[in-house]
């Protein structure tokens, strides 16, 4: 189901229950609130793109979706805040992406716990500085792949990869990134390609 319409300001109740993807695109949704698309049961895929207004992604918003396996947030620089609750049990996860926001810090993904091999594809967020230790345990029980390109790290804490199997990881153009800490991959199982 795609909602395309600059008028559009909230989550429309009436979408259909049994959607199997969600788009939002070029709406002017300010905040997307907590449980949004609860009750969506079959749904396997939710874009939000193309929305200068966003704000706020609320807790809760992405929870008990046991379909869910992609979701991608992207072109809204003016994102600043994704709630440390927003993104839950999501099993079936196996693509994230948050790309070109306003963010500070990277999300909270350590209750995602998927299933599945996850590729987690955060991108061109200029305003995330730092990599906090332990900020992918929990978001997979098998192996990731993180793209953690073109946003503006300058710093990773040591064991900032801890509790993690790593296939990837992509580090490019963080151009004040100048150096990994000895003890950055300590707790971690690769990764196989840096």
């Amino acid at each position: 189901f795609l909602c395309q319409e600059s008028k559009v300001t909230e989550i429309p109740s009436d979408l259909p229950r049994n959607a199997v993807e969600l788009r939002f695109v070029l709406t002017k949704l300010r905040v997307i609130p907590k449980g949004a698309f609860s009750g969506f049961g079959d749904l396997e895929k939710i874009e939000i793109s193309q929305n200068d207004v966003l704000e706020v992604i609320e807790a809760n918003v992405f929870f008990n979706l046991s379909k869910l396996h992609e979701i991608r947030i992207e072109k809204a620089n003016n994102l600043l805040y994704i709630d440390t609750d927003a993104f839950q049990n999501l099993p079936n996860l196996r693509y994230l992406l948050i790309s070109n926001t306003g963010i500070k810090h990277l999300p909270a993904v350590h209750k995602i716990q998927s299933l599945q091999k996850v590729l987690l594809d955060i991108q061109d967020n200029i305003n995330i500085h730092t990599v906090e230790r332990n900020s992918f345990m929990g978001l997979s029980f098998e192996s990731m792949i993180l793209w953690l390109n073109k946003n503006g790290i300058q710093e990773i804490h040591n064991c900032a990869f801890n509790g993690t199997q790593l296939d990837e990881l992509n580090l490019s153009d963080n151009i004040n990134l100048e150096e990994l800490p000895n003890d950055v991959f300590q707790g971690a199982s690769g990764p196989v390609i840096l």
